[in-house]
Order: C-alpha cells, then structure tokens, then sequence
C-alpha cells in the first residue's frame, strides 16, 4: 500500500437528524447551536458528528450558508468531491463574492479532474482580493496538482509574505519545494514548523518526505514514527526512495495519481 506525505479522513455518511416543528426564534437557536457545534466536530476530525449535525443545521434553516461552507468542507475531506461542489455552487449562487465557496469549489474541481476550471475559479478570488492568503495557498495546490511547481511556489509566497505564520502555506511550499528536487531548502521552511502551534501529521509527514529526498533516511523514519507504526513508517520510506530515483517530472506525476496524495488545501475560511 502507498503512504503519501499527506493523511486523509475516513468516509461518513449524511444522516440528517429529524426535528419538531419549532417557530423562527427556536429554529434560528437550534441553527446555530447545531452549526457551533459541527464546527467544533469537524475541527477535531470528527465527521460521523459533523456532518448530521450541519445537516440538523440545514434543517432548521434549509438556507444557512454557514451550514452549507461546513458541510462543503466536510465533504472534501471526506473525498466527496461531487456533494462539496453542489454546496459551494448553491451558495456562490446567492453569494458571488463568498471567498470560502469559492477556494471550496476550486479544491472540489480539482479532485474531480477538473484543474482548468479549478484555475480560473481561484484567479477569480484573487483577483477579487489580492491579500486572501488563503486563496493564495489554494491556487497553490491547484498548480501543484497540475504539475506546476514553480507557480505553485510563487503563490505559496505571496501568501507567506502576506500570512508568515499560516502554517499551510509553508507546509505546502515546503512540500513543493521537496517534490521539485530542492530538498534542503524543503527541510529549511519544514523543519522549524514542527515545534509551532498548528503543526500536525502533515506537516511532520512532508518533513519526513523532504529528508527522504535529501538522502537522509533516518530522520525521515524518525519523523515518520511520530505518526505511524513502525511497519508502515519503514513502507513509506521504500516509497518515498522509489520516488528519490525518479526525475522531477515523472516523481511529480507519481504522487498526483497517488489518492491519499493532497496538499493542506485550507480551503475553509
């Protein structure tokens, strides 16, 4: 089985929670109660109650739009690009100008194979809001993902420029950087995010790449062991050496077919 450097969720399914007929005021209550708290769950990974729980939400008011991000977002965690996308487009719909809708439906596109249209939608945003670093790290897994890197790159530092310490944007550079054949200067923007606030496995797990392909295995395995067993921390490092010996191009074409392969999109507000 192939480990990428990035983890992804497990599946859920949408089971929306039957309510009584309440008037506006407690309905209004129950909605944000439910949002606020399907917040909280998907924040903390956990999608079998985020996702019932927006769905409540949306059932309380079937317009929410904080509800709809939510689930969006859930959705493309979840690998399910087709649902994400309907949301973001019913709420672009009635919000043209909602930044968040439109980095989701980009990273939806994407995962559907659809990287042109994804591409404009995100020079849409930036366009819109030149300072959205967050938009900025989304268009740069898009060009990522095409192959891109270094476009990627440049955006990834525009919102660096903008954002310094928004822990996405230098996971993702860095990890652009590793996959383009400059591992030291990889290691360089990883290394000191380990320790910082906001760290997790994927940043760890493209550390532990960018060592891979500067030649340094065994730190790579130290890293990887933060987060994985000891059987599948070693799988990896025979992945990522399988990629070492390859050419930028074909190393990048590798890790796009590689499903469990995504860059942290941040594709939330």
């Amino acid at each position: 089985m192939k480990l990428a450097p990035i983890l992804t969720a497990g599946l859920a399914l949408f089971m929306a929670a039957c309510g009584t007929d309440l008037g506006p005021a407690a309905k209004g209550d129950e909605y944000s109660a439910s949002v606020k708290l399907a917040d909280e769950a998907r924040q903390s990974g956990d999608f079998d109650s985020a996702v019932p729980l927006y769905g409540r939400a949306l059932q309380a008011k079937p317009d929410g739009v904080e509800a709809k991000l939510g689930l969006g977002q859930s959705y493309l965690t979840l690998g399910l690009p087709d649902e994400a996308a309907a949301l973001f487009r019913d709420v672009l719909d009635k919000r043209a100008g909602e930044q968040t809708a439109r980095r989701g439906l980009a990273m939806a596109m994407i995962s559907m194979g659809q990287a042109q249209l994804a591409e404009r939608q995100l020079e849409a945003a930036v366009q819109a809001d030149p300072r959205d670093y967050r938009t900025l790290n989304a268009y740069g897994v898009v060009l990522d993902m095409m192959g891109r890197h270094a476009e990627a790159q440049a955006r990834y530092r525009q919102g660096i420029e903008i954002a310094p310490d928004f822990v996405a944007l230098r996971s993702n550079y860095g990890l652009s950087l590793a996959i383009a054949g400059q591992p030291q200067e990889a290691i360089a923007q990883l290394a000191p995010l380990i320790g910082s606030r906001g760290a997790d496995g994927r940043v760890r797990q493209n550390l532990a790449f960018a060592y891979a392909m500067n030649g340094d295995f065994e730190n790579c395995l130290q890293v990887s062991r933060r987060d994985l067993d000891e059987a599948s921390a070693q799988r990896q490092l025979q992945y990522f050496m399988q990629l070492r010996a390859l050419p930028v191009e074909l190393r990048s074409a590798e890790l796009r077919r590689n499903p469990n392969f995504f860059p942290q999109s941040a594709a939330s507000g």
